[in-house]
């Protein structure tokens, strides 16, 4: 079969996938205290997705319903973003990503509407400038609250009900107490969905003490409090997504959707799930990271039929499938809490 032949085959029998996760840069603007980015600041390659890598992925995201522009980044510092935005409302997909809130000026907010975002997350430590801002430092709590009221402002003016808006809040022990007030501060933000995450990535170990599924002494009261929050969520017709508060490393089916889903990084490689990024690695345990293949070298529907990457995705499926489980994942906390 000539390339040419191949490749025509390869678009039309792309993978169908619930979303893509790409990311379009490693530059951001804050210094969140448990980020890799922070962490890893010595090592820490910051740069842009090109535009002739993103263009080789558009042929092969016929069957894609979501293109998710996220990364170890912040997507508003690419000054291509717009443009990669357009490309992908062009082919007729929904697009979203998450943003600190912190770029969200009135001229980039009003593009983003224009565009026809589909989805628009902002990241949250806390429902207090105190609590935020010592989390996620540089990312200003006010400043993020004040461009949030502006941007419903300027959806209604255009009469336009999108983008959704998506508060991604980071559980840890030292702001768990605020997270009873996310669905009032999300309600009065015009946000529909708060999806609360664990710290998953431990990358220090003065963190550990941070993650909620350590503290078995409190369990019961997170599980407790989680359930109240979802109640009152549903009585302001909000989502509620939140992870269990306890580990159970038996578990094998993983919220990243490794099935449905799957993700390109800066440097084009596929991967299973974000965690998987080998931007994480200290050197010491590249091994560790998973990559399927690159699309300098190859294209999404050639790596996500192969036969190593069907191979993990068939992993779930098996009785025994923690024994081949690859050790990254197995050490996964994300996993372990699905």
């Amino acid at each position: 079969m000539s390339d040419w032949l191949r490749n025509i085959l390869d678009r039309i029998n792309s993978p169908s996938l619930d979303w893509l996760q790409v990311e379009v840069t490693t530059y951001c603007n804050a210094g969140c205290i448990y980020c890799p980015r922070t962490l890893l600041s010595d090592q820490w390659n910051s740069r842009h997705m090109p535009m002739g890598l993103f263009n080789r992925l558009i042929p092969f995201i016929n069957n894609t319903e979501l293109i998710y522009l996220q990364g170890w980044g912040e997507p508003l510092l690419n000054p291509r973003l717009f443009e990669m935005i357009r490309i992908c409302k062009e082919k007729g997909k929904k697009v979203g990503f998450t943003t600190s809130g912190m770029l969200l000026t009135e001229e980039i907010a009003s593009k983003i509407i224009d565009l026809g975002l589909d989805m628009l997350g902002i990241s949250l430590a806390g429902t207090t400038q105190k609590t935020h801002n010592r989390i996620r430092v540089s990312a200003d709590f006010d400043t993020i609250i004040r461009n949030l009221k502006q941007f419903s402002r300027l959806k209604e003016a255009k009469n336009s009900t999108n983008p959704s808006i998506h508060i991604a809040y980071i559980i840890l022990r030292s702001n768990f107490h605020e997270l009873k007030d996310i669905i009032p501060l999300a309600n009065g933000l015009g946000a529909d969905q708060v999806v609360a995450s664990h710290l998953s990535l431990i990358l220090k170990p003065d963190l550990y003490p941070e993650a909620i599924f350590f503290d078995k002494e409190h369990e019961d009261e997170y599980a407790k409090t989680l359930e109240e929050i979802k109640e009152e969520a549903i009585k302001r017709n909000i989502v509620f997504e939140y992870p269990r508060p306890f580990l159970e490393k038996d578990c094998m089916v993983c919220s990243e959707n490794i099935n449905h889903a799957s993700v390109v990084n800066i440097e084009g490689q596929i991967l299973p799930c974000v965690f998987n990024n080998p931007v994480l690695t200290n050197g010491s345990d590249l091994d560790e990271f998973i990559s399927f293949g690159n699309l300098q070298r190859s294209n999404l529907s050639r790596v996500w039929y192969s036969k190593e990457y069907s191979r993990f995705r068939n992993i779930q499926t098996k009785k025994k499938g923690l024994v081949d489980m690859p050790l990254r994942c197995k050490k996964c906390f994300k996993r372990q809490t699905s």
